[in-house]
C-alpha cells in the first residue's frame, strides 16, 4: 500500500518536528513542513498532499483560512490547536475539517486521527462520485427518452419500436445509445431551426 503524503503547517518548531517524527515512524511521507499559512498553500500546490495537518493559529494565513483553500483543492485537513473551546471546534466544522487534535498530541492520538480523517474523507469522495454517476445516468436516460419521442413522432411508430430503432443505430454506428440519442436530438433541433427560417422567409 502506498503511504499517504502529509503536509504539516505549524508555526511552533518543536511541535512540528515531533509530529513529523511520529508520522515518519509510522511510515507516512511528510511532503512539506510550513511555519505559516501562505507557505502551506504554496507548498500544497507544489506537492499535492493526500492530507494536511494545520495549526489554527498561524501567521499570514490562519489554519481555518488555509482549510477553506484546501477544500477547493480537494485536500482533507486535520485541525491542530492548543485551544479546546467549542467556538474553535465549531469554526473548524464550518470549513469541513476531517479531524481535530488538541496540542500536545500523543503518538497514538495523532496516528488514529490520521487514519480516521482520511477514511472519513474517502467515504465522502465515494458518496460524491456515486451521486455524480447517478445524476449522469438520469441525464442519459432523459436524453434517450427524448430521442425516442422524436423518432416515435417522426416515424409514426410505438415507443418500443422507436427504442429498437435507437438500438439498431447504436449497433450499426458502434457507439453508445446515448450518443445516438444526442445525434438525433441535435438533428431534430437543426431541422426545426431550418423550418422556422424558411417560414420567416
Amino acid at each position: 500500500m502506498i503511504p499517504l503524503s502529509i503536509l504539516i503547517a505549524e508555526d511552533e518548531v518543536l511541535t512540528r518536528v515531533d509530529i513529523k517524527a511520529m508520522l515518519e515512524k509510522a511510515g507516512y511521507v511528510v511532503c512539506g513542513e510550513c511555519s505559516d499559512g501562505r507557505d502551506a498553500v504554496n507548498t500544497a500546490k507544489r506537492t499535492s498532499p493526500d492530507l494536511a495537518i494545520l495549526d489554527i493559529m498561524m501567521p499570514k494565513l490562519d489554519g481555518l483560512e488555509v482549510a477553506k483553500i484546501f477544500q477547493n483543492m480537494n485536500i482533507p485537513v486535520i485541525m491542530l490547536t492548543a485551544y479546546s473551546q467549542p467556538s474553535f471546534i465549531s469554526r473548524a466544522e464550518c470549513v469541513h475539517a476531517c479531524g481535530y487534535l488538541i496540542k500536545p498530541t500523543s503518538e497514538n492520538g495523532l496516528l488514529a486521527m490520521v487514519r480516521i480523517a482520511y477514511a472519513r474523507w474517502k467515504d465522502t469522495q465515494n458518496i460524491k462520485q456515486e451521486l455524480a454517476e447517478t445524476k449522469n445516468q438520469l441525464a442519459n436516460q432523459q436524453t434517450i427518452a427524448h430521442a425516442r419521442v422524436i423518432l416515435k413522432d417522426k416515424l409514426g411508430v410505438s415507443e418500443q419500436e422507436a427504442h429498437r430503432q435507437l438500438l439498431r443505430q447504436a449497433m450499426q454506428k458502434r457507439v453508445t445509445l446515448v450518443e445516438v440519442a444526442k445525434q438525433i436530438i441535435s438533428s431534430h433541433k437543426a431541422a426545426k431551426v431550418l423550418n422556422n427560417s424558411d417560414r420567416n422567409n
